[in-house]
């Protein structure tokens, strides 16, 4: 592998094994081969990066192969080699980003009718196929329509919705998927091993992650990582690279948020600002970290406490937001103060709550009298964010009020009046 080529380039897939993550479609192509069911025009959909224009070439050498049509193209015959190294005459990649207009179909009309000249079959792959005109599409629906035998055409597309359903009907469809993170991993470490550089799994997913889902843009990553890391990749200098802010920055936020603390979480947002962080990139890992907090909690307890679902929505629309915005600091902090700002968002302050407990009690004078009864004999002693503590000098009461029935009453009045998620403690 020559030193100066990028990762992505000397890594791209040359089998149909060696796609990541596409199983359902190189199984589907491969059998396809394999029997001589051959079609005249394919739709390759899907995110960028992961692996259509590659899967697309690795066709065309099954294809082309001295041995083929095959699923495995052998990749040392002349056929091979020359679609290996973007020489072959029969194989024709179209960028419908840049040759998008009726004149470019109009010829490619005409090249159609041409025989092969080394191949069994000429092969067009149209990139970006979503970009062709109007006039470019309906010049190339009728080569679609009335197709020469020994053309293929393969069009791939991160907007399939945006294709004429006329081009579409005459296509057989192949969905690429986003890739999980956990495969990019894995893959990066693969890429890694060949390096003489010691590196740390968390700098390999840090790179996964930021990838989101393209294993194009995982490979360039672990490129730039490469060369700035020194004899060894640390998560800690991925992170810097990609401006990415400290996990713990992230744990302090997520406690800000589960006291309501705006001050302080206006202070850590104008603190991340000020290192030149990536503040897209920190909503977006906050985001992930609420999300596996709510799972973590559904897991445990099947129910997630509102705070968390209320942070999530919050900075997801904030994150939305951000963008389509040039002030993505005002934007953020206007967010945070929205959702921190109101009662439901703040930790209320015992002087509060005990100015307040009538309005409770009244709550659950109409859900249990009994309760209601036995909580006009304690007496509210301190609170702890929203950790409310009782005392009850008989212990008849005491008991009555530690029942997990009464408890959770309690605590949905207390979630009524004052918001957030409130524990009761009996002393």
């Amino acid at each position: 592998m020559a030193e100066e080529q990028a990762l992505y380039r000397a890594w791209r897939p040359q089998q149909f094994a060696q796609v990541v993550g596409q199983a359902h479609v190189t199984r589907t192509l491969r059998n396809a081969l394999a029997m001589g069911r051959i079609a005249h025009a394919y739709l390759f959909a899907g995110p960028r990066g992961t692996g259509k224009t590659s899967t697309a070439r690795i066709l065309a050498k099954a294809l082309n192969c001295l041995q083929g049509p095959t699923p495995v193209p052998c990749d040392t015959c002349p056929q091979c080699l020359s679609i290996m190294e973007g020489t072959s005459l029969d194989v024709l990649e179209i960028d419908a980003a840049s040759r998008r207009g009726i004149d470019e179909m109009r010829e490619l009309r005409e090249r159609v009718r041409l025989s092969p000249v080394h191949s069994r079959y000429k092969v067009y792959i149209i990139d970006e196929a979503h970009m062709l005109t109007s006039e470019a599409a309906n010049a190339l629906l009728k080569t679609l329509e009335e197709p020469p035998p020994q053309v293929v055409f393969i069009l791939a597309t991160t907007e399939p919705h945006k294709i004429p359903v006329t081009i579409l009907s005459r296509c057989q469809r192949f969905d690429f998927r986003r890739l999980p993170t956990a495969l990019i991993e894995e893959h990066l470490a693969r890429v890694a091993e060949t390096f003489p550089v010691k590196v740390e799994r968390e700098a390999l997913r840090l790179l996964a992650q930021a990838a989101e889902g393209s294993m194009r843009d995982a490979l360039s990553l672990l490129d730039q990582a490469l060369a700035w890391a020194e004899g060894e990749l640390r998560a800690i200098d991925v992170a810097d690279l990609l401006g990415k802010v400290p996990s713990q920055a992230l744990e302090e936020m997520l406690t800000y948020l589960q006291k309501g603390d705006l001050a302080g979480a206006l202070r850590l947002v104008n603190e991340i600002e000020e290192r030149g962080k990536d503040l897209n990139l920190f909503v977006r890992d906050l985001i992930l970290r609420l999300r596996e907090e709510i799972l973590r909690h559904l897991r445990e307890e099947r129910k997630a406490p509102s705070w968390l679902l209320r942070s999530l929505a919050a900075l997801h629309q904030a994150l939305v937001d951000m963008r389509l915005s040039p002030l993505k600091s005002l934007t953020l902090e206007l967010a945070l103060i929205r959702l921190l700002s109101t009662e439901e968002g703040r930790p209320p302050s015992l002087e509060r709550v005990k100015a307040l407990w009538p309005d409770v009690l009244q709550f659950v004078k109409e859900a249990s009298p009994r309760l209601f009864g036995q909580l006009c004999l304690a007496n509210i002693v301190g609170l702890e964010g929203r950790r409310l503590k009782l005392a009850a000098g008989d212990g008849y009461v005491r008991s009555a009020l530690s029942r997990p029935e009464n408890q959770a009453l309690l605590a949905e009045a207390l979630s009524r009046r004052f918001g957030g998620d409130w524990e009761v403690e009996i002393v």
